[in-house]
């Protein structure tokens, strides 16, 4: 080596220290929320080395904090144009995939990550994120599980392990962990949220109202606390915070998400003030909202239903197998917010049925999404029917499956998916011996319970928009119809308002629908301490009561296209 090679490496040396410096004193300063000296510093770092694959990553996760996630995501784009095989930048990109609820596309980005490498706990803790979003408790767990075996202490992989833990139905331990790091990060609102969401789940009330109440006095801006807040009727907003939201509404930048939500939350405040009108204006404006998050597209839906009446009009072939004598499927189904919870906590309050809560499991081995099924997904459902070999390893899938939900050895599990009325049909085949109950309440109080609930995530999207909510529940009636044609004997219908007007005779004639012997514990369901994960989870807590009959008149001028429509 020459001299001038000597002073050109030794230059090139002092270069790279430098830009390390920058890029680590700009994580210092990102990490305690100085983003604009961070960013001066990352930039300074890529003015050295454009193509700097850490100061790109970083930049884009800056961005990502600051909620710019076009900005962030294309950061992210052009560290992998550096870097193709730079698993951090996809787990990154997986993020906002997740965010704008680019599911399919978010599992892609932590799939490559993972494949890359395995040992990564980011996207390890990110793939347990996204197998919590789509509800699946058995990869959610497994992927925590091996989050934690890496990083036992760590406290983002601990978080995710807990909420593993919740969709698990293992409440108690979830908890636990919950509490503890909730006292060893006493600012952490993520963790707060959680724990209040456990505590929801268990029926323990009071204590997840006051995580959202004292999170909501300390910093009223923060929304993640706003709803929580709102929907405990002994709390009470200040002229501030209606002002500082309404303000923050009028914000052309606001996401859709968080509009949908701070509306949400005053529709429940202004509700439990009796203050109707203003309830009915936000209720109205956070569905616009919500609907616009995600399209819905009805002819999809048309086009299932019909298939499904083509394709059970022709004779399919029966499966003889051995009945089954314990753990038998109670299907409890109908629209969602038609009762179903209220039927399942009944039912789960005898010594000889489990109530499993609801459960994906026929469409997971139909490889069929009840709701919004592509193409592909309906066909793999037809090809089931095709003959009896396919039918009986659906059958023999979906009971592996349920038996594993059984926690006291039961004569019957229920299985509340609502939606499983689309299924009728194929249970009638696979599963001869199993109960199915059908619940069905008033049109307009279903609708307008639907549209006046906001749901996880994006899922039941037609309920948002009135005109879609009674196409879609008028496509419900019509098959149901057709089920009841062909299947009607075998359909226990549990009418919501027969029910809370004469409990006792209804609940005795759904028990006796069983062949089980009656149970008086069923008439005090609410004193049931199973976990419930539904939309009606504070009301099964409560004894019946007539409060929801007829709600929807006090919002009847906001609710124009819903009446006029399904008014007898």
């Amino acid at each position: 080596m020459n001299r001038h090679e000597r002073r050109k490496q030794k230059k090139n040396n002092k270069l790279n220290q430098s830009v390390n410096q920058d890029l680590l004193q700009g994580i210092g300063l990102h990490t305690n929320k100085k983003y604009k000296e961070a960013e001066i510093l990352y930039n300074k770092v890529l003015s050295s080395e454009p193509k700097n694959y850490e100061a790109l990553r970083h930049l884009g996760i800056l961005n990502q904090d600051l909620e710019d996630y076009e900005k962030a995501y294309n950061y992210f784009l052009q560290a992998l144009k550096v870097n193709p095989r730079g698993f951090q930048a996809l787990s990154n990109l997986a993020t906002i995939h997740m965010i704008n609820k680019n599911y399919d596309l978010a599992y892609k980005c932590l799939n490559q990550s993972f494949r890359i490498n395995s040992s990564y706990v980011p996207t390890i803790n990110n793939l347990a994120g996204y197998y919590h979003k789509i509800n699946d408790p058995k990869n959610a767990i497994f992927y925590s599980q091996l989050s934690l075996s890496f990083q036992p202490n760590n406290p983002l992989a601990l978080n995710q392990h807990a909420k593993a833990l919740i969709i698990n139905d293992q409440l108690e331990e979830a908890i636990n962990i919950l509490e503890q790091l909730n006292k060893e990060h006493p600012v952490n609102d993520n963790f707060k949220h959680n724990l209040a969401t456990a505590y929801r789940e268990m029926g323990e009330f009071q204590k997840a109202n006051k995580i959202s109440s004292e999170g909501f006095k300390k910093d009223y801006k923060n929304v993640a606390y706003l709803l929580g807040f709102t929907k405990d009727k002994n709390n009470k907003l200040k002229k501030e915070h209606i002002e500082y939201y309404d303000q923050l509404l009028d914000q052309e930048n606001l996401n859709l998400e968080d509009k949908a939500l701070i509306c949400h939350s005053f529709f429940e405040y202004f509700k439990n003030q009796h203050d109707y009108k203003l309830a009915g204006t936000y209720l109205v404006k956070g569905n616009d909202a919500q609907y616009a998050l995600k399209s819905f597209d009805l002819d999809i839906e048309k086009n299932f239903f019909k298939k499904l009446k083509l394709i059970f009009k022709r004779k399919i072939e029966s499966i003889s197998e051995d009945k089954i004598k314990s753990q038998i499927p109670i299907f409890v189904c109908g629209m969602p917010r038609s009762g179903t919870t209220l039927c399942e906590q009944i039912l789960s309050s005898h010594s000889k049925i489990t109530g499993a809560g609801e459960l994906d499991y026929l469409a997971e081995v139909t490889d069929c999404r009840l709701i919004q099924p592509s193409e592909e997904q309906i066909a793999n459902f037809e090809n089931v029917l095709k003959n009896k070999k396919n039918l009986q390893i659906v059958r023999k899938k979906y009971l592996e499956k349920l038996v594993k939900r059984d926690k006291q050895n039961a004569v019957y599990i229920c299985d509340k998916m609502p939606h499983n009325f689309i299924f009728i049909g194929l249970i009638k085949h696979i599963l001869p011996e199993a109960k199915i109950i059908y619940c069905k309440r008033d049109p307009i109080d279903n609708c307008f319970s639907l549209f006046s609930h906001k749901f996880v995530e994006v899922s039941h999207q037609y309920s948002y928009n009135q005109k879609m909510l009674v196409e879609y529940y008028k496509l419900h009636e019509d098959l149901m119809k057709f089920w009841f044609k062909y299947y009607g004997e075998d359909i226990f219908v549990l009418d919501n308002e027969e029910l809370v007007n004469n409990q006792e005779r209804v609940s005795k004639q759904l028990i006796e629908f069983c062949e089980l012997k009656w149970e008086k514990q069923c008439l005090e369901f609410h004193k049931n301490k199973r976990q419930v994960r539904t939309a009606s989870i504070e009301q099964v807590r409560k004894p019946i009561n007539k409060k929801s009959i007829g709600a929807w008149k006090k919002y009847e001028s906001y609710l124009s296209e819903i009446v006029s429509e399904l008014r007898a």
